[in-house]
């Protein structure tokens, strides 16, 4: 029997999904688990289908706490568990029987401090994973944080940045918790735990399946505030790049929260709420001096600097070279 794994799985309005999520886990191959249910509140019959569940199987732990959103959830799930190891599902979504025990066998024989699977996005229940023959990647932590923050490979974006669908070591967690009341609270914390860890391991294999509702984040359309915390979480990461010597990241990563304040005001007359305006404002003059800290190219440069001379023509420039690149 291998080390304690602790799977943490936010619950929340999910009451037609919970079942097909806790099942898939509870058939593992791996048996040596802790399943944490955080019942966030739910308003339905969720809070009682996680009692069930605990009432049913001595691996099963409900935990249930005063509505506080995703990243509550998953720290209240982290306060309680036990494991060596943690793996954080949504509740919603649901993992081949393999999943933990591949991970971790992945994590041990690459002596690695995370463990990363693939996934398929799905609104369908009878999807399968592609036959496509396994391939592994090994990264150093700086050769992870540079294909978290190159934004060449949109699917590798994804996979790397997202708290589901990993293996940590529980250790990489010490005095790291996520964001609450953040939207995109991955971005504000997955890159913190890539830094801290010796080595990154990735297979292709697709392990989990992401149920895309249109309520979901990654399902749904312009969102002001997730826009917002996107983009703070990109100038923490910044931040955090520079206090770390890791010049080249920072300034992608400024470089990044800048177009992405840019798009969002050119959007501007979609934000209704006072308080939102004024972040983005803020944000805007904080982009400016801490470009200005950063080695960026000579074209970027010029852009950004005439951006806060006339920011709705070079908003409508930024608009057609990026129509031009993408052909």
């Amino acid at each position: 029997m291998g080390e304690l794994v602790s799977v943490i799985i936010p619950v929340y309005k999910v009451e037609d999904y919970i079942r097909r999520c806790v099942d898939s886990v509870l058939k593992q191959t791996y048996g040596n688990l802790e399943i944490i249910l955080v019942d966030d509140g739910s308003p339905d019959r969720c809070g009682e289908i996680c009692d069930e569940y605990a009432a049913k199987d001595s691996r099963v732990v409900s935990i249930h706490k005063k509505n506080g959103g995703l990243s509550d959830a998953r720290n209240a799930g982290m306060e309680v568990c036990k494991g060596e190891y943690i793996t954080f599902l949504d509740s919603d979504d649901w993992v081949e029987a393999a999943y933990i025990e591949k991970l971790y066998r992945l994590l041990k024989e690459t002596d690695s401090d995370i463990s990363v699977c693939s996934f398929i996005r799905t609104s369908k229940e009878d999807a399968e994973p592609d036959a496509a023959p396994e391939e592994i990647r090994v990264f150093s932590n700086i050769e992870a944080l540079n294909s978290l923050e190159s934004n060449a490979d949109i699917q590798l974006y994804i996979q790397l940045v997202v708290a589901w669908g990993k293996l940590y070591r529980r250790s990489l967690f010490d005095g790291v918790t996520y964001p609450v009341g953040k939207l995109h609270e991955d971005e504000f914390t997955t890159y913190k735990l890539l830094y801290r860890a010796d080595r990154v391991a990735l297979t292709s294999a697709q392990l989990l399946y992401y149920w895309q509702r249109e309520d979901s984040i990654m399902g749904a359309g312009f969102n002001v505030k997730g826009n917002l915390d996107a983009t703070e979480a990109l100038k923490e990461r910044a931040e955090f790049y520079q206090k770390a010597g890791l010049d080249e990241l920072s300034s992608r990563a400024c470089k990044m929260a800048f177009l992405k304040s840019l798009v969002l005001n050119k959007r501007s007359g979609e934000i209704e709420k006072p308080d939102f305006r004024e972040r983005l404002d803020r944000n805007l003059a904080d982009l400016r001096s801490d470009l200005r800290k950063t080695k960026q190219k000579p074209g970027f440069k010029a852009f950004y600097e005439l951006y806060y001379f006339a920011p709705k023509a070079m908003g409508w420039v930024y608009t057609a070279f990026e129509r031009y690149k993408n052909g």
